[in-house]
């Protein structure tokens, strides 16, 4: 059984015991290691002793003590060890509120600057005082306030504001004088655009009217209009006259000029003609060739075979590489065939080869000379710009060759073409009015 000594001395072992813990939690004991900074204020705003030191907002340390140093206060703070600050953190004074608890608020700076070693002293920075801050506050509403009285200068916010307000009156008035003097005015508007509208009603009553008149047979523009033979006849006619004037573009000429300097007599041929395309791919040549005066004496003794004066007229189709053509040719039944054979490529395109044969039934004698086979000439040529060609040819190669220098010229005559559509549009009118009849 448990004496009595035994029992009290328990009792004061547990109270002594609550009584150290107490202490320890209360009371600023601490087996935490810790090292000691300094910092130095010019005024730390009613910091106290004890107050938490906080790194980044979490609590690592608390405040010593804070000592009046050289005009200033130096605080000395208890940091928990292993807690780094580094040389460019920023030390100063913080508050939970506008009245609350103050602590002394540590902002970390980087690692790269280096630890501050302990025992160290830092520079905090100076707080902002609230009294101070709510001092001048008032002193500037003090001054605001007072520039609401007459005891202000001249030209403050009262006069200003004064002065905005009668130019706001003034403004109303004359808005006021405004809308009495236009008001007589804007209700005889008004009244005039009733009457337009009313017009506008009756004209479209009346165009529902119209409309619904020549919906029907009844009166001669309804009659005209729902009359089915008439409206044949318009479409007849309107389809005709897109054809005919499409007719007035359609179509296509060009000036021919072939120059050719015959080498062996020493002399020049020219053939002048026109190429006239009603429709792509189609096209008819008119022209001479061996144009020359007759009167002309020849430059030398050697014979000239080539006859001069000569008619050509032909029909031909040309597409892509080739160019083909058949009727007379230098007053000769004939065909001419030209190729290029690389068309589609922006340079070798510029090639062209030409065959022609005409006068199948030559028997004749030309400057003493008996001439029985047709004649068969042969060239190219090389297209140096869009208009200009030259090349060689050789003339009559069955019976008496002749090379020949070749230029050649061939550009569009869009007047010339505009009065072939006219003569189109004539033709097709008459062709028109001796079917109607």
């Amino acid at each position: 059984m448990i004496s009595l000594e035994t029992k009290v001395g328990a009792f004061v072992l547990g109270g002594l015991t609550l009584l150290a813990t107490a202490i320890f939690l209360l009371g600023d004991v601490s087996f935490e290691k810790r090292y000691t900074l300094y910092g130095q204020f010019s005024d730390v705003a009613n910091l106290s002793k004890d107050a938490p030191v906080k790194l980044s907002g979490v609590e690592v340390g608390q405040v010593r003590a804070i000592e009046l140093v050289e005009g200033g206060a130096r605080v000395i703070m208890s940091i928990r060890k292993g807690v780094d600050i580094y040389n460019d953190a920023v030390f100063q004074v913080g508050s939970t509120g506008i009245i609350g608890s103050k602590y002394l608020q540590v902002d970390q700076g980087t690692r790269v600057k280096g630890v501050i070693p302990a025992n160290s002293t830092v520079r905090g920075e100076d707080p902002v005082s609230i009294e101070k801050s709510l001092t001048k506050a008032l002193a500037k509403l003090e001054k605001l306030l007072d520039g609401f009285t007459k005891e202000g200068p001249r030209g403050t916010l009262a006069d200003n504001l004064t002065e905005t307000v009668a130019n706001v009156r003034e403004m109303t008035a004359n808005l006021n004088d405004l809308v009495e003097t236009t008001k007589p005015k804007l209700t005889r508007a008004l009244n005039r655009s009733d009457d337009i509208t009313d017009k506008l009603d009756a004209l479209l009553a009346k165009s529902n009217v119209m409309m619904a008149s020549l919906n029907t047979s009844s009166g001669t523009i309804g009659a005209l209009l729902n009359d089915t033979k008439i409206k044949d006849d318009l479409k007849d006619t309107v389809s005709n006259l897109h054809d005919t004037f499409s007719r007035l573009n359609q179509f296509k000429v060009y000036w021919n000029y072939d120059w050719r300097y015959e080498h062996a007599v020493r002399t020049s041929r020219v053939d002048i003609g026109l190429k006239i395309s009603p429709r792509e791919g189609r096209y008819y040549y008119v022209g001479g060739s061996n144009l020359a005066n007759l009167n002309d004496a020849p430059r030398n003794s050697k014979p000239d075979y080539a006859q001069p004066n000569r008619i050509d007229a032909q029909l031909g189709w040309e597409k892509g590489w080739y160019d083909v053509a058949v009727g007379v040719i230098r007053s000769g039944g004939g065909g001419r065939l030209t190729i290029t054979p690389f068309h589609k490529d922006p340079l070798l395109g510029r090639v062209s080869v030409m065959g022609q044969a005409h006068d199948f039934g030559r028997n004749r004698t030309i400057a003493g000379r008996v001439f029985s086979k047709p004649a068969y000439d042969i060239g190219a040529a090389v297209r140096v710009h869009k208009y200009v060609s030259v090349g060689g040819r050789v003339e009559d190669v069955a019976e008496v060759p002749r090379y020949q220098t070749w230029f050649k010229v061939m550009f569009e005559d869009t007047d010339i073409a505009y009065l072939f559509g006219i003569a189109s549009f004539g033709a097709a009118g008459s062709k028109g009015r001796s079917k109607s009849k």
